[in-house]
């Protein structure tokens, strides 16, 4: 995990080299795999402020959405990062920690971004205090955005984000449901739901609103069925697609998400439906790769040469990368693979030393 530093004192930069050492993890959904494969966490990675100004060093930590760590005090960090603030689901998360590691303080994306998350990890590794005040946290509630970005569910309207979060605060039961082609297809798996969140099928809840005659709406909708969003106070949309990538050694995020762009713009899909990356296990400690997905802000899985090789489908060939990596193609079976099964959306697609490739997932699975 790569995370922008800063400091001033030479205190602060020996709590930084603590944090440094610590397995720190920003969960963004996780994949069930017929085919196995296993998720990479990558090693913390701290980027620190050198020569360039705060300004120039935040807009890019800003531009890139990554974590942003500054040990030091609270109203230097708000007044710093306000100029780069736009919304809640594209801000980086961004941390105060003061010279003794004694509070830990998430100041921005606490939910969407994992600033809350990361503090109570920091905190733990540095025997320290997080200092987390959003209201369903401190109070032990259901908060719907963290649930959306551990299940890898886009936010469809953030705005409704707090109008959900205040029914939970004034001790309300929030209601959930799937559309049911979601059910019908087996997209996703009915979770265990804390006391606050009633689960309704969706059949029920549209006997429920017949019967009654009300235009009523349910409080949350996971669904990728836009007709369908106008019965919801705020709708959740599966990320459906799985990237599958082969490169060569040392290529850069940069590279990667050119390459990545031109194909989005060329085939109409959205980096936003993009669920995972994936590849082959001997990529697992490729740093553009690694990067790409904090980027994206999805996991990125591997696969060994013997779990690729299982997976069922049409796929290109090639002798050369068989003989390299002990299997005849890698982005488009990892793409298959990651997606459980699901359909080959896009064959690959070669440029510059990137084969791209993506899948799309028939089946979602659903945690809290």
């Amino acid at each position: 995990m790569i995370i922008y530093a800063a400091y001033f004192s030479q205190r602060g930069r020996e709590l930084l080299k603590q944090i440094e050492k610590l397995p720190l993890t920003i969960s963004y959904g996780c994949l069930v795999s017929r085919y196995g494969g296993r998720p990479v966490q990558s090693p913390v990675t701290l980027r620190l402020r050198e020569g360039e100004s705060l300004d120039v060093w935040l807009q890019e930590a800003f531009a890139a959405h990554m974590p942003i760590l500054l040990v030091g005090a609270a109203g230097i960090a708000v007044r710093a990062i306000a100029p780069f603030m736009k919304k809640k689901t594209v801000d980086s998360a961004v941390l105060v920690l003061d010279e003794t590691g004694k509070f830990v303080i998430p100041v921005l994306s606490g939910h969407l971004g994992g600033a809350n998350e990361l503090a109570e990890q920091i905190a733990e590794g540095i025997h320290g205090i997080p200092v987390i005040t959003t209201a369903t946290d401190v109070n032990h509630l259901f908060a719907v955005d963290v649930f959306a970005r551990k299940n890898g569910l886009r936010v469809e309207n953030p705005e409704k984000i707090r109008c959900v979060s205040g029914k939970v605060l004034r001790g309300e039961i929030i209601t959930i449901t799937f559309d049911e082609d979601c059910m019908e297809n087996k997209w996703l798996k009915k979770p265990e739901l804390p006391d606050e969140v009633e689960f309704v099928p969706w059949n029920v809840f549209l006997e429920q609103r017949e019967k009654t005659g009300e235009r009523k709406t349910v409080d949350v909708l996971i669904s990728r069925n836009t007709a369908l969003f106008p019965f919801a106070e705020m709708v959740l949309v599966p990320k459906n697609l799985v990237l599958g990538i082969g490169c060569r050694k040392g290529k850069s995020c940069e590279e990667l998400l050119h390459q990545i762009r031109a194909l989005e713009e060329e085939k109409r899909f959205q980096l936003c439906d993009i669920a995972a990356i994936a590849s082959i296990d001997v990529k697992a400690e490729e740093p553009g790769l690694l990067e790409l997905a904090q980027r994206l802000r999805v996991p990125f899985y591997v696969f060994s040469p013997e779990e690729l090789l299982r997976v069922e489908g049409t796929f290109s060939s090639s002798e050369f990368v068989a003989d390299t990596v002990g299997v005849d193609n890698v982005c488009e079976r990892a793409a298959v693979a990651a997606a459980d099964g699901g359909r080959l959306l896009l064959k690959k697609y070669a440029e510059n030393g990137i084969t791209l490739a993506i899948g799309e997932k028939y089946k979602y699975n659903i945690m809290i």
